[in-house]
């Protein structure tokens, strides 16, 4: 399968995810719940070429810290802790490339907001692995 359908697979599926998640009646329930359909959309992202899966992680990094707010009251801290553990491996995984200087400053960015909002929910030490890596 090429580059683009997978692409296209990947938004249609992510699509899904942002539809579902702000609907009272037949969205999601819990953070859980939502992980399981985003677990294989990030899973699939991370396998696409370094350029376009950082611009996809970019934008799913930041829903996915959004998603964590949303369900703070129903999820619990090993929960929180599993799901920024598998978004630091994923960082980490696209990191293996070369990263363009601006790339790495928006990437800076979302995993900085991601610790500040992990913080607020309980949780210290995320990203250091993907942090360490824009670094260097």
């Amino acid at each position: 399968m090429n580059e683009e359908i997978k692409i296209e697979k990947i938004d249609e599926a992510y699509k899904q995810v942002i539809r579902k998640f702000p609907e009272p009646h037949g969205g999601y329930d819990s953070l859980p719940q939502l992980w399981q359909d985003l677990a294989p959309i990030i899973l699939e992202t991370i396998h696409l070429t370094p350029a376009t899966a950082i611009q996809c992680l970019l934008n799913y990094t930041g829903d996915f810290h959004e998603f964590c707010e949303a369900f703070k009251e129903d999820t619990d801290l090993h929960e929180y802790k599993e799901y920024f553990d598998a978004m630091d491996f994923a960082w980490c995984t696209v990191l293996k490339g070369n990263t363009s200087q601006t790339d790495k400053v928006r990437i800076v960015n979302v995993l900085r907001d991601g610790q500040d909002r992990a913080s607020k929910l309980g949780l210290s030490e995320v990203y250091s692995h993907a942090t360490d890596k824009v670094d260097n």
